[in-house]
């Protein structure tokens, strides 16, 4: 089994969920799919002194090179998923997006279908605008049958318990050994960053897995 922690505000990790699902449907890798919150609802503080300059277009860069790379459709997301200013890296206290999309992700991982999910709605949230809007979300429901409107009052109801376990899967992701993500640990021992994938697969080779 191979844990994979997620983050819905994370380029790197829709970057790697297309090698995760293959793994998982064609080398038959059973994946104990972990959604976490955004490092900026996590840890706060590591976005003091990061702005667009010391850090944002840094990263816009390496973004593009990993999109050509792995030759994945990639946009910055419109709206972004965490309310940021990129200018000052100052994070909104009023976050209307992320917690709805990390709660059904993980009822959808609950159900059954977390990866799957996550990667239906990562290429919309890094390709299209208004990516969020009710007929997008429907639209990516859809493929697992399940309507919006139900699936949102199953999350309220069930909302403590949701958060709960994300919280549970944080903590674990610590113990693994790093706060980052894509977070892939198989046998005690983690790969952060999309770019350790192969360091992973050699050591399913090197067990027989695959």
């Amino acid at each position: 089994m191979v844990d994979l922690y997620f983050s819905f505000r994370s380029p790197y990790s829709y970057f790697i969920l297309p090698r995760i699902i293959d793994l998982k449907e064609n080398k038959n890798i059973n994946i104990n799919f972990k959604v976490v919150y955004p490092l900026a609802i996590r840890e706060p503080k590591f976005f003091k002194g990061k702005n667009l300059f010391t850090y944002f277009l840094l990263k816009t860069f390496d973004y593009m090179r990993v999109k050509r790379r792995l030759n994945m459709e990639f946009n910055p997301p419109k709206p972004d998923p965490i309310k940021q200013n990129i200018l000052t890296g100052k994070i909104s206290s009023h976050q209307p997006i992320i917690f709805e999309i990390s709660h059904m992700g993980q009822e959808m991982t609950n159900r059954g279908f977390g990866l799957e999910f996550a990667y239906e709605l990562s290429k919309k949230i890094w390709s299209e605008k208004n990516w969020n809007s009710d007929e997008n979300i429907t639209k990516v429901l859809k493929e697992f049958d399940v309507d919006l409107d139900e699936i949102r009052k199953s999350i309220k109801v069930n909302e403590e318990a949701l958060i709960n376990q994300i919280k549970q899967n944080q903590k674990e992701q610590l113990e693994a050994g790093h706060h980052g993500v894509p977070l892939t640990v198989y046998k005690e021992t983690s790969f952060f960053g999309q770019d350790r994938f192969h360091d992973l697969v050699s050591l399913l080779k090197s067990d027989g897995m695959i």
